[in-house]
């Protein structure tokens, strides 16, 4: 959206100025989300809270970043676990190249962390999917104790 508004100024200062620029379309590369392609995936998340409710997870959070490389990052907190035979139950249900199966994996396989930190006192927290043109995935771990803190002090 930016960048759109970039080439919409650079264009319209060309043609004051006397230029011969041939007008140029707006960035149509995969890096630039447009705004309608923003919406219809806000919409495919929101639509899929039945089925991540399934999966055990709810979506508490959505970052939207807009800029040159623009950003989609649910957030998620697992509410329950199910077994393996139901992940792929619910998995099987889904699209094959549908972003609401896309969350839904790494959704579970980030889930299947919390084994790396069994003998500690950080606990699985959240996970955050970033979906732009290079997605990735972060596990959020966090101390008991530093949630426990943040709670007191922000409860009214």
């Amino acid at each position: 959206m930016l960048k759109e508004m970039y080439q919409q100024l650079k264009q319209k200062f060309s043609s004051e100025s006397g230029g011969n620029e041939e007008p140029q379309q707006p960035d149509k590369s995969p890096a630039s989300l447009s705004t309608e392609r923003i919406k219809a995936v806000v919409a495919e998340l929101n639509s899929a809270s039945t089925t991540f409710s399934e999966a055990g997870f709810i979506m508490d959070q959505l970052d939207i970043n807009i800029g040159l490389s623009s950003h989609i990052i649910p957030h998620f907190r697992q509410l329950k676990e199910i077994s393996p035979e139901e992940q792929e139950q619910l998995l099987g249900q889904l699209e094959a190249n549908s972003i609401i199966k896309f969350v839904l994996i790494s959704l579970f396989k980030s889930s299947n962390m919390k084994s790396l930190l069994d003998n500690t006192d950080m606990f699985f927290h959240h996970v955050a999917i970033d979906i732009s043109t290079a997605p990735s995935v972060c596990t959020v771990f966090k101390r008991e104790y530093s949630v426990a803190d943040q709670f007191e002090n922000t409860r009214h």
